[in-house]
């Protein structure tokens, strides 16, 4: 699946995505600014990085539109047990994101903070390494490097598998 990160202008609240499937279809919604990355660019990165295939943007490349998706991992009536792995990128996602506002934490530090953040959300923490930590951070850096410089109306083009 193409996978296109367009920023959005200065005075904008909102960038796009865009996911266009091998079979011709596409689903695209806006992407709420947040500062540094764009929340969905976040899930993204720990997605593809770690080999996810279940969570945030394989449950778009199987056909889901993003405003349902959207929905379904922030709304009230979820079904826990059938979304594990996107709960669990939904939080590990907010810890990263916590980190590129705060700081970075030891391996330690974020795996137990992300353990809280899974029980919130009544899932088992993921099994994460210091090397898959470590792997996700620089993945993340390398994108950042990638979209920070773009200017409005320009894309990020990417492959999820």
């Amino acid at each position: 699946m193409l996978v296109r990160f367009t920023k959005g202008s200065v005075t904008a609240k909102t960038d796009t995505l865009v996911c266009e499937r091998p079979d011709g279809t596409r689903t695209h919604g806006a992407m709420p600014k947040q500062g540094i990355l764009p929340h969905d660019a976040f899930h993204f990165v720990v997605e593809t990085t770690l080999g996810w295939h279940d969570a945030f943007f394989g449950q778009l490349a199987a056909g889901a539109s993003l405003d349902h998706l959207t929905t379904k991992l922030h709304g009230q009536k979820i079904d826990w047990s059938k979304n594990v792995e996107a709960l669990q990128s939904e939080s590990l996602v907010e810890c990263l994101q916590a980190e590129q506002w705060g700081g970075a934490a030891d391996p330690a530090t974020f795996t137990a903070t992300l353990a809280i953040t899974c029980r919130r959300r009544h899932v088992t923490s993921p099994v994460l390494t210091p090397a898959d930590l470590a792997r996700v951070r620089l993945a993340l850096r390398e994108f950042g490097a990638a979209w920070r410089p773009l200017a409005p109306g320009k894309s990020l083009e990417r492959t999820f598998p």
